[in-house]
């Protein structure tokens, strides 16, 4: 036989060996990575019970199957299995399925190179998925594709196809369907980080009742963010930053006899940032911003920062943990397990609570504000604890948040701002069938002020400017509005 003949047949086999070779190796190494992410990701969800995490393997390919009971999951000996009163059925958990199809590298599928892929199919229950059919056909409701890289890095793509569903006489949906990506390490899980993009074109309803028929219009909503690394990081609580925005939401109404009322927001707009520091302590920072009107009355600009400073991450977990785990409870209301078991979560709660505390956190409307006409309102307000120790943990929590609790709050409003939500409702009620007349305005508006100026003479609110603001807080027990003490400690409250 020609040398190079042989050669070239020596070299296909040892191609093809070592291809069968990294088959199996790929095979083994993505089934356990998906098996050890899946236990990792559903464990802090105590209402979800995990009843299968299995593979069944192939040369070239695998199938990775999860099976999930999702709510009221008794044990054996619980008393929730005993014959449930007057004949009621005893709850049942929702169970869920999906299948992971893995094709093995490096040629997954003989198509392109990668460590592997995986096509993941969810299987429903009968009656969800008949439900489901009604709505998508024979298509499945949801798809997702995830390519991995030699390096173990991946792109997940999720996509949800349109659907229209109409029922005579009460309505119908457009869904115009929505696709994600994401993009991160499966051999890192949640603490190496990744990024994702999300994308729904948008939403249409109308609806039709004896009382009222209305639309709701939902246009682009478009998402995307970025997750941290970061070592012990939870899926609730992971660090990184999202930012999006949503084209316009409109929303009309109108009741049987009645007024036609539209509402309308447009270029919504949302920023959220969340770090977690060297002592698990978590914070986060969130934007928004819209305009939109009511009718014909305009709201020029709604803006709004929230922000959470030192919450404990793992106590949070905790709490939340428990919290799902006695929402899943198998025990019906007003039997006397269920009230026993409310007692214990509550009590769990306020330790859990006071835990908390003891890290001082802080959450505050940082800004609220709302733009008419040129004038503004702005209100603001932030909540916390200060110097807290683990002694004072243990005290009441009425007690705790007297002495160690403060808040503050500001209020202010420009000159104009108020008339020109007078003059609205008055347009509305003359609508209605109220007469309208500029008396009715002038009238609110002499009594408004005529408040306003009592407000001044005792303190509760001061000028500046062209605007009418109030200030309170409350710290170690005393509150203070403008800077003046009240005579009535609130701290009495805690005793």
């Amino acid at each position: 036989m020609n040398k190079a003949v042989v050669g070239a047949v020596a070299l296909v086999a040892v191609v093809a060996g070592g291809g069968v070779g990294f088959a199996a190796w790929s095979g083994g190494k993505v089934t356990r990575e998906l098996q050890s992410q899946t236990a990792a990701l559903l464990a802090p969800f105590p209402g979800i019970k995990v009843v299968e995490n299995s593979v069944s393997k192939g040369l070239f390919s695998s199938v990775h199957t999860v099976t999930l009971d999702i709510g009221c999951t008794p044990s054996l000996d619980a008393p929730a299995l005993q014959p449930a009163v007057d004949g009621a059925p005893a709850g049942k958990p929702l169970q869920i399925t999906w299948r992971d199809q893995v094709r093995h590298g490096p040629l997954p599928g003989g198509k392109g190179l990668g460590l592997a892929t995986i096509d993941t199919e969810f299987v429903l229950p009968p009656e969800a998925a008949a439900q489901l059919a009604r709505l998508f056909g024979d298509k499945p409701f949801v798809q997702v594709h995830t390519v991995l890289g030699f390096g173990g890095t991946y792109v997940s793509e999720l996509t949800s196809p349109p659907f229209k569903y109409a029922e005579a006489g009460k309505g119908d949906i457009d869904w115009q369907g929505l696709k994600a990506t994401a993009r991160g390490s499966l051999t890192g899980g949640l603490g190496a980080g990744g990024s994702y993009v999300f994308e729904a074109p948008g939403l249409s309803v109308n609806f039709a009742s004896e009382q009222a028929n209305g639309t709701l219009r939902v246009g682009r909503i478009a998402l995307q963010g970025e997750v941290s690394p970061q070592p012990d990081a939870s899926l609730l609580l992971a660090p990184g930053r999202s930012t999006g925005g949503i084209d316009n939401i409109a929303f009309a109404l109108a009741p049987a006899g009645g007024k036609v009322v539209d509402v309308r927001f447009e270029k919504l707009v949302f920023d959220s940032e969340a770090k977690v520091d060297a002592q698990g302590l978590w914070s986060a920072v969130s934007k928004m911003g819209m305009s939109g009107r009511v009718d014909d009355f305009a709201i020029e600009q709604i803006d709004m920062q929230v922000s959470l400073s030192r919450l404990h991450g793992a106590t949070y977990q905790e709490l939340l943990n428990r919290a799902m785990q006695s929402s899943f409870s198998c025990h019906k209301p007003g039997e006397e397990a269920a009230m026993r078991e409310a007692a214990a979560l509550a009590a769990d709660l306020q330790k859990g609570l006071a835990t908390l505390l003891v890290h001082n956190p802080e959450y505050g409307l940082d800004r609220l504000a709302v733009r008419l006409g040129g004038k503004t309102a702005e209100l603001s307000y932030r909540l916390g604890t200060k110097g807290v120790t683990e002694a004072d943990a243990a005290l009441p929590l009425p007690a705790l948040l007297g002495t160690k609790g403060y808040g503050a709050a500001t209020f202010k409003v420009e000159d104009g701002w108020i008339e020109q939500v007078v003059k609205k409702v008055v347009a509305t009620q003359a609508n209605a069938g109220v007469a309208p007349a500029d008396e009715t305005v002038a009238r609110t508006m002499a009594m408004i002020n005529a408040a306003l100026d009592d407000f001044v003479a005792k303190g509760y609110v001061v000028r500046e400017g062209q605007a009418v603001v109030s200030k309170a807080a409350f710290e170690g027990g005393l509150l203070k509005v403008n800077d003046q003490p009240m005579n009535v400690p609130l701290g009495m409250i805690a005793k």
